[in-house]
């Protein structure tokens, strides 16, 4: 724990330090008050049939009624290709605030620049990288949910055991997550054995199963004793795969908590832990659209602003009551409530 600590403390540090960078080099952004103008509020999603995404959706849509506005989903499927078509799409039809989930800036970076110019905020969720004119980044400590689930799966497993790790190696904050877990692993003496990534256009826990049960059968020595998955729409299927393959001995963890996964860790044993945020997740967006609310009334907000949001460790031992997230200060927080 203390270890785990002083590395949080380390990324919180840098991230305040990226904070102030941001702020030095940003942009202001202001227009005219909209005043009764109906407001439309467009999100460009990478996947939405992965549940924590869907959860964010539904959390966006609902904050936007709540204040009278529309909220259209837009999914890329996986397709970054369409990105910036999409994006180019949403400024054209007049949306007034764009939220994107989980697709580098790099991407639909003309279009980020040309919403700017036209007085339309963007705003992202992990997308790690500062360009013109966006507004701003909201982030789940990507370095610290890499590290907690690693520093965990480590604390399972001894020196010399070997462990899959299953990510996606082409979005920006999967591979942090899984660079800085394997630094750890590295520090602890625990080796990957083998790399996996999901298949674009394949249902991802399906296709997240059978990666994982092809590489256990291949185990035939069964030196495999973990697995490391990016996120619960993978670290569920892996802990299915790793029962069905009768293999007990394998340890699996994940992040990213959703009811599915608060589930699967009631009842699959060999899924032991989680990383998640999704207990305080609306404070988060509650900061989202409190950036739209002030630059539709004509207030002036600076760009390059980078917000960070706390995660947590959920085991077997402190998982919540059924049907709540976990949360630092306690169980609250249904999820038909966020």
């Amino acid at each position: 724990m203390k270890k785990t600590t002083r590395f949080l403390m380390v990324i919180l540090a840098l991230m305040y330090v990226f904070t102030a960078v941001g702020l030095a080099n940003a942009e202001v952004l202001q227009i005219k008050p909209k005043g009764d103008k109906k407001i439309k509020i467009g999100v460009m999603d990478l996947i939405s049939s992965i549940e924590v995404a869907a959860l964010f959706n539904q959390r966006y849509q609902k904050w936007s009624k709540a204040r009278g506005w529309d909220c259209q989903i837009f999914d890329l499927n996986f397709n970054f290709a369409q990105a910036g078509p999409v994006m180019e799409n949403m400024i054209s039809a007049g949306y007034d605030g764009i939220i994107v989930n989980w697709t580098a800036p790099k991407l639909y970076e003309k279009q980020i620049k040309k919403a700017f110019d036209k007085g339309i905020p963007v705003i992202i969720v992990a997308g790690f990288d500062m360009v013109p004119g966006l507004v701003a980044d909201f982030v789940a400590w990507n370095s610290a949910m890499g590290g907690m689930t690693a520093e965990f799966l480590s604390g399972k497993l001894k020196r010399g055991d070997k462990i899959l790790a299953y990510y996606y190696s082409t979005i920006t904050a999967s591979v942090t997550r899984f660079r800085v877990a394997k630094a750890i692993f590295d520090a602890y003496g625990i080796e990957i054995a083998q790399q996996l990534s999901p298949t674009p256009g394949k249902d991802p826990a399906q296709d997240a199963y059978d990666s994982i049960t092809n590489a256990l059968l291949s185990d035939t020595k069964k030196e495999i004793k973990g697995i490391w998955a990016l996120s619960d729409s993978h670290g569920v299927p892996a802990a299915r795969a790793a029962g069905d393959a009768g293999r007990k001995d394998v340890v699996v963890v994940t992040a990213d908590d959703s009811p599915r996964a608060y589930t699967a860790l009631r009842t699959l044993p060999n899924l032991q832990g989680l990383v998640g945020y999704n207990g305080t997740a609306h404070v988060f967006i509650d900061d989202m659209f409190e950036i739209f609310e002030k630059v539709f009334a004509g207030e002036p907000v600076n760009t390059h602003q980078y917000r960070g949001l706390d995660c947590y460790l959920v085991t077997k031992e402190n998982i919540p009551p059924e049907g709540y997230f976990y949360s630092p200060c306690g169980y609250k927080g249904r999820p038909k409530d966020y």
